[in-house]
């Protein structure tokens, strides 16, 4: 190379003017600063857009399950805010915070310990300790409960809790699990209370879904009874259940029941007449369109002529449909006596259906109008006993009628020991002080307590409430028209009834179609069980024999 040229270095503010080494310095540090800040507002953003894309809960869910424990307490404690009975245990699962939820005194603690805290607390239990990660794992190897849903809905969960199930929780994981530990408090099964009977059995629903569905698996060992349960009431969650054979129930029967059942919108769920009213066709007609019973044979011999049963829990009675006018008036003794007897007692109850509507009114009308009718020495005594009484006859059936209202109310809703005490009084004043007392004549107080008992030999109590209601109109119809107001009411009545449908069917059934004559077998009488080899055909079952199956 040639010549040696030594290397120059000219001072910085010669190439920038104004430069200095610690201007640099200066920009050098304020770029790092820059730098530094640009990265954690990259973090924050970061965040940001993390807690952005997360979704939101559905209109049916108040919040979402998440990943971290703490926060799925926070949300569940808001939400049962002011509800002391909800108890909240954490605890440490093999390395992993853990946390049960409970409904105090529905749960089955004892259950509760046994199955979960002492297998989950308990390291030297199970295949290998270290952090849980998987609840499926736990429901396969470690939680021993017979009954145990994984779920991430949150509505569901916290009306599992409500229910009186516990609800596991684990950091971590999103998905929560529910496990059966509900303790019923309840009734036992007891006898009926308001269909009595002689030679039936004494077992009655109580107030339990699970035992009265219990009742009925006792009764029946079919696989084509089948049990459907859903849920009723915004707020209550009622639980509701279907009953039905399925090779037997009436094509289309069971979606009508479901469909009018899904209708329903209200708060509560209390009583099964509130769902009885909600499906009903008719709702200002005084007769029942669903038969109402706490007695399990009557719900099994109803399901397998066709029929569909409505089963709510908290309330003992069972709702069967399509309601007609022979089923309403059928009564379990029916099948315990010759079919001789059980006929005559059918007709009976026919008869006495009569006598509760009809004999006070044609009292009124003979006595009224048409004494001439009556043999000459009946109708002079008649006339002696109505001089006594200051009143015309429609007053005083209407007095005697009041009188006996009031008192079966006061029976009925006394306690036992005062409604005893109760029938006492109430008996001596309507049967003895009323008519020494010159209200009412004594041939009228044993109409009215032949009426009394009449109503009282109908076996559904509602039908019996029915046919008292029609009372008084056909007292003012007799007093108005005489024995023609009679004949006209009680075609009116029969029009109407003629005109009301359950779910499809006749209400009054075989009675007025000539066509269902064979149903007479098991209806207004009752034929040898051997004679009974069909299932009604008014109720249209896919399958009308009785002996044999046609699978399914």
């Amino acid at each position: 190379m040639g010549g040696n040229k030594s290397s120059k270095f000219n001072k910085l503010s010669a190439a920038v003017p104004h430069a200095s080494l610690a201007k640099a310095k200066e920009k050098l540090d304020l770029l790092r600063k820059f730098t530094t800040q640009g990265a954690e507002l990259g973090e924050e953003i970061t965040q940001v857009v993390s807690q952005m894309r997360q979704v939101a809960a559905p209109d049916n869910q108040p919040f979402l399950f998440t990943t971290v424990l703490a926060d799925n307490e926070h949300l569940l404690r808001v939400a049962f805010r002011d509800c002391d009975d909800i108890k909240f245990r954490s605890f440490d699962a093999r390395g992993t915070k853990a946390l049960l939820v409970f409904l105090d005194g529905m749960t089955n603690v004892t259950l509760l310990e046994k199955n979960v805290l002492e297998t989950l607390m308990e390291p030297t239990k199970g295949q290998k300790d270290g952090a849980i990660s998987d609840l499926k794992g736990l429901v396969n190897t470690l939680i021993t409960s017979s009954s145990l849903t994984l779920i991430r809905n949150t509505e569901t969960a916290m009306e599992a809790i409500l229910t009186g199930n516990a609800l596991l929780m684990l950091d971590g994981i999103a998905e929560v699990l529910t496990i059966g530990t509900v303790k019923h408090i309840k009734r036992g099964i007891e006898e009926p209370k308001s269909e009595g009977a002689i030679r039936a059995p004494f077992d009655a629903f109580n107030e339990t879904l699970s035992d009265n569905i219990v009742l009925l698996r006792r009764r029946s060992r079919d696989t084509n009874l089948k049990v459907q349960i859903s849920k009723l009431g915004d707020r209550t969650k009622t639980s509701i259940a279907l009953v039905y054979v399925a090779n037997l129930v009436k094509p289309g029967l069971l979606e009508e029941v479901r469909r009018r059942l899904d209708t329903i919108q209200t708060d509560q769920i209390l009583l099964s007449y509130t769902v009885a009213e909600a499906i009903g066709d008719h709702p200002w007609t005084p007769f029942p369109q669903t038969l109402s019973t706490e007695k399990p044979e009557k719900v099994i011999s109803s399901i397998y002529e066709g029929r569909v049963a409505i089963m709510v829990d908290n309330t003992p009675f069972v709702l069967i449909v399509p309601c007609t006018y022979s089923s309403l008036m059928q009564s379990t003794d029916d099948f315990t006596v010759q079919p001789v007897i059980g006929s005559l007692l059918r007709i009976t109850r026919h008869g006495a259906a009569f006598i509760a509507i009809y004999l006070p009114a044609i009292y009124i009308a003979i006595v009224s109008y048409h004494p001439g009718i009556l043999p000459t020495p009946l109708a002079i005594s008649i006339a002696e006993l109505r001089a006594k009484t200051p009143f015309p006859s429609f007053l005083e059936a209407l007095i005697m009628e009041a009188l006996l209202e009031l008192f079966q109310e006061a029976v009925v809703r006394l306690p036992g020991k005062l409604a005893g005490a109760a029938s006492v009084v109430g008996g001596f004043v309507i049967g003895t002080t009323v008519v020494q007392a010159g209200l009412v004549n004594p041939l009228l107080v044993v109409i009215t307590a032949v009426t009394a008992i009449a109503s009282y030999s109908i076996s559904s109590y509602n039908f019996g409430i029915a046919l008292r209601a029609l009372r008084v109109p056909m007292f003012i119809a007799a007093t108005v028209l005489g024995i023609y107001g009679v004949i006209i009411s009680a075609l009116l009545v029969t029009i109407h009834l003629c005109s009301l449908r359950s779910f499809g069917e006749s209400w009054l059934g075989g009675i007025t179609d000539i066509t269902l004559l064979e149903d007479w077998k098991d209806g207004l009488v009752r034929f040898p069980e051997k004679f009974l080899r069909t299932r009604p055909k008014e109720i249209g079952a896919q399958d009308r024999g009785k002996i044999g199956d046609n699978g399914g």
